[in-house]
């Protein structure tokens, strides 16, 4: 991605480019999402009125979802991709996590009513389904459907580093699973006529929904933390930035956070003690410049320079032997 904007003149430029590029791709995956989705729920739904099984209609309650989950994305891309004002001086990329999150209570509350239903139908005995071959093959065309929608959201998703569309897009996938559960309990239900499967699968299609939607309130936790998975690239990238600086010695006190699909850097560097003011102040802002051109999405960088062999007590952060330690050499 880095490579279509290198003949941009300036991180300004960059910015301004990136962020309207990024806006154009996330409502673009987020509406061509919806579309499909509500095609494929009203359909579900109507089979399950029409056949009466309670497997398709928990598919067809999770399509509905889905619907709503691309539109809270559509909402989150729209709002982070504004620039900072005075009111928000950080930016507003954090809409999108606070969005995901959002996603994360809408599938977890979805999969409990399916759980629900599904379990007192299980109880209630027997479930006959009329024309069974509808419900095969709209889980099949569900499948293939969800396939593409999956690998198309989570590559726009990576590209744009957008946390709410990976989720979006994880979620796709496990509906492919979800719809291949549907798809096996019809094949049992038509060759052996097991009339409880169909109930049983709308069970496990709970189960799906319901993992899904934890997994998802877990990770923004962590996010919301400050203990984001993807850090470690951004650690690593540090490091080897100031390895390009011979007057650079000792980064320490790194930290890092992931707001939305930025990143917050704050680092101390030692530089040798004789140097003038702006001498120090010009290396910091080298520093800076090489971070952002080795990872754009770096948003902001605050540089604390201190004479070389400084023995101040400070507070936590990372120096190189502990990012290696937890992250390994990369």
């Amino acid at each position: 991605m880095e490579d279509s904007y290198k003949n941009k003149n300036s991180v300004e430029e960059f910015s301004i480019y990136n962020l309207q590029a990024r806006e154009k791709k996330a409502i673009r995956a987020s509406l061509i999402s919806m579309i499909v989705n509500a095609v494929l729920s009203f359909f579900k739904i109507f089979i399950a009125i029409v056949t009466g099984s309670i497997a398709i209609l928990a598919d067809g309650i999770d399509t509905t979802t889905d619907i709503i989950t691309s539109l809270l994305t559509l909402i989150a891309s729209k709002i982070s991709s504004k620039p900072a004002d005075e009111s928000h001086p950080f930016g507003h990329e954090p809409a999108e996590t606070i969005v995901t999150k959002v996603l994360s209570l809408v599938i977890i509350y979805a999969g409990a009513q399916v759980l629900k239903n599904a379990i007192q139908s299980l109880v209630l005995g027997k479930h006959i389904i009329e024309s069974a071959q509808l419900v095969l093959w709209i889980s099949l065309i569900s499948m293939v459907t969800k396939y593409f929608l999956y690998r198309y959201k989570r590559s726009v998703g990576e590209e744009i580093k957008s946390s709410s569309l990976i989720a979006d897009a994880l979620n796709m996938r496990n509906d492919i699973l979800t719809s291949l559960s549907v798809f096996v309990g019809m094949i049992f239900y038509l060759l052996f006529d097991i009339t409880w499967v169909d109930p049983l699968v709308a069970i496990m299609v709970s189960l799906f929904i319901f993992k899904v939607g934890v997994q998802m309130f877990i990770e923004t936790s962590g996010e919301f933390m400050g203990s984001s998975r993807e850090l470690g690239e951004i650690y690593t990238n540090i490091l080897e930035a100031t390895k390009k600086f011979d007057h650079v010695f000792n980064p320490h006190k790194i930290r890092v956070r992931k707001s939305g699909y930025v990143y917050f850097v704050e680092m101390h560097i030692e530089v040798d003690e004789k140097m003038t003011i702006k001498e120090a102040n010009d290396i910091a802002s080298k520093l800076e410049k090489e971070l952002k051109r080795i990872n754009p999405y770096i948003k902001d960088v605050i540089i604390h320079v201190e004479p070389l062999g400084n023995k101040e007590k400070e507070g936590y952060g990372l120096d190189e032997k502990s990012i290696k330690r937890i992250f390994g050499n990369k």
